[in-house]
């Protein structure tokens, strides 16, 4: 464990999206864990329509609202040139709240939205620079790269696969350190009563085969896919009934038109219940026989639900992409099928559905997987050591004894 420092140490962290996702749950979970380190956080959102500022802010979490523009997953030049435009005046009130609020660390979010760590950069505060997915284009990753190597102290993977698909991470040497996001172990543990009240609720069957995903509502969870593998399951097992959990967004209100009417193309319409945003994950989960992950190419770092599932002992089968691999123990904890193949999705599956005992296993191994490696402390601890790193490599007083860092360098590029 680490001693608290006599003075808090006061982090700012920039999420850029203004819906509930995976970075805010990590504030969400480690705020409470770092403060009783010493470390107090604030959250700088896009002051805009969304559900994070609330939920954030419900769980006790300090959050700052403001302007805040970010690069668009479109070709459309007006997107971006509100982007381009609003980036310096953006950049300046990030350094006066730099200022106000005494920050002596800045925590961006992601690799192409810059604006915490030049803020940071301007104000000689240390900059630790999160890789969160790999989503990014390849080109922009290599643009970037040379930009997060210049001016972060810290760079912090969300999973061991994503530094080799980050050109010159791996040069990085003592400033990488491999988190992966933190799962409440109390909160995320096995109950099968509670899951029963949840296919009570959703007017699910009592025996009938559940299978789910946890995620937000866009095209890089790949919906479309679980769609297409839910009715081949349901060919197999026409009881089955197959959830979606996850926030609608105003921007991919077509992509989430096009998956509805997939589903009823498809004649599953009545079998895939879109349930929206929830704050209720743990009971979600409960209720699953079967998780999936069916992100796509260039998506993810390691998912934050394929934890959780696994913390409450679900099986989860996930697609190959970014640090999937990394969360799931393929043939141990689940399955890892390729990307964008329904028929491999439904397959691995429908292996699980239809072999009682070898789901239990997988189950138990799950858990057991995500007690070592997902807790709390053990990113809380990650966290820690990358900020320390940040501090000292600025010339400042690091957070932590010398020896306490070297207690928990597990968390540097371990998968």
């Amino acid at each position: 464990m680490h001693e608290p420092t006599a003075k808090a140490i006061n982090v700012l962290y920039l999420i850029h999206y203004p819906v509930f996702g995976g970075p805010h749950n990590r504030a969400l979970r480690l705020a409470p864990v770092l403060e009783a380190h010493g470390v107090a956080t604030t959250v700088l959102l896009p002051a805009e329509p969304g559900s994070a500022i609330e939920r954030l802010r419900a769980a006790g979490i300090d959050v700052a609202p403001m302007a805040l523009h970010r690069l668009r997953a479109t070709a459309n030049p007006r997107a971006q040139f509100e982007f381009a435009r609003r980036f310096l005046p953006e950049v300046r009130g990030i350094r006066r709240l730099i200022r106000e609020r005494a920050i002596d660390i800045v925590q961006v979010g992601g690799l192409v939205n810059p604006h915490g760590a030049i803020a940071a950069w301007q104000e000689g505060v240390p900059i630790v620079w999160q890789v969160l997915d790999s989503r990014p284009p390849m080109t922009l990753r290599r643009v970037m790269m040379p930009i997060v190597s210049r001016l972060a102290d810290s760079v912090m993977f969300a999973g061991a696969g994503l530094i080799a698909a980050h050109p010159g991470a791996d040069a990085l040497q003592d400033r990488s350190f491999v988190f992966y996001p933190p799962v409440d172990m109390d909160l995320f543990s096995p109950g099968p009563a509670d899951g029963q009240s949840v296919r009570n609720e959703l007017g699910i069957p009592p025996t009938a085969p559940v299978v789910g995903m946890v995620a937000n509502i866009n095209p890089q969870k790949g919906h479309e896919y679980f769609v297409r593998a839910a009715a081949r399951i349901k060919q197999q097992q026409p009881e089955a009934r197959f959830i979606v959990a996850g926030a609608s967004y105003e921007t991919h209100r077509a992509y989430e038109s096009r998956v509805r009417a997939l589903a009823r193309e498809l004649g599953v319409a009545d079998a895939v219940l879109f349930v929206g945003e929830r704050n209720d994950a743990q009971r979600i989960f409960r209720a699953m026989d079967v998780a999936l992950i069916t992100s796509v190419p260039n998506s993810e770092g390691a998912p934050t639900s394929a934890q959780e599932a696994m913390a409450v002992g679900t099986p989860v089968v996930g697609t190959n992409v970014g640090a999937v691999a990394d969360v799931i123990d393929d043939g141990v904890t689940g399955y890892v099928v390729p990307p964008s193949d329904p028929e491999a999705i439904a397959g691995a599956a429908l292996r699980l559905l239809e072999d009682a005992p070898l789901r239990e296993r997988m189950g138990r191994a799950s858990r057991v997987r995500a007690m070592e490696r997902f807790s709390l402390e053990r990113c809380a601890q990650t966290h820690l050591e990358a900020y320390d790193h940040a501090l000292r490599r600025a010339g400042r007083p690091g957070i932590t004894r010398a020896e306490d860092v070297a207690a928990v360098g597990a968390g540097r590029q371990a998968p």
